[in-house]
């Protein structure tokens, strides 16, 4: 196991890339905003630091090891909730997986699927909708809407 760690996190310091559209939205979304991750603080650093968009996140970058059970469980949005001092339906969460939108939902937030990865798979976006997810993007440049869209609905 540690090896294949290793080389995990030697492929993401040197091959991961970013999502079409992230630098774009973090740029055009003037609000608080955070990394909510199963991975770990070191590997969410490397990743992030390789693409560019650590210093947009930091210090905001939650691993859910730091902080209690992983996803599904609702511990790292819990966390993430108590610092920015917001509670659940104020937030608005994006999650391209099925145990992130679970946690996220557990947790009382607002949740955007996401489909747009190079991981995704077909069906995904319904197995994100029945997990939780109020709507499903592929294009992160659509999330802004969305976020804006949600401010308008009292009732999530």
């Amino acid at each position: 196991m540690k090896r294949v760690d290793e080389e995990i996190d030697r492929r993401l310091g040197s091959e991961a890339e970013e999502i079409v559209g992230a630098r774009e939205i973090l740029e055009r979304l003037d609000l608080p905003r955070c990394i909510c991750s199963n991975s770990s603080a070191a590997r969410l650093e490397l990743e992030l630091d390789h693409v560019g968009l650590y210093d947009l996140f930091r210090p905001y970058v939650f691993s859910a090891a730091d902080v209690g059970l992983a996803k599904p469980a609702p511990d790292v949005f819990l966390h993430a909730l108590k610092v920015f001092e917001v509670a659940g339906p104020q937030a608005v969460v994006i999650e391209d997986s099925v145990h992130g939108v679970a946690g996220a939902r557990a947790a009382g937030c607002r949740v955007v699927g996401f489909t747009g990865a190079a991981h995704s798979y077909a069906g995904h976006a319904d197995a994100l909708t029945e997990a939780g997810a109020e709507t499903v993007i592929s294009r992160l440049i659509d999330f802004p809407a969305v976020v804006e869209v949600f401010a308008d609905w009292e009732d999530g």
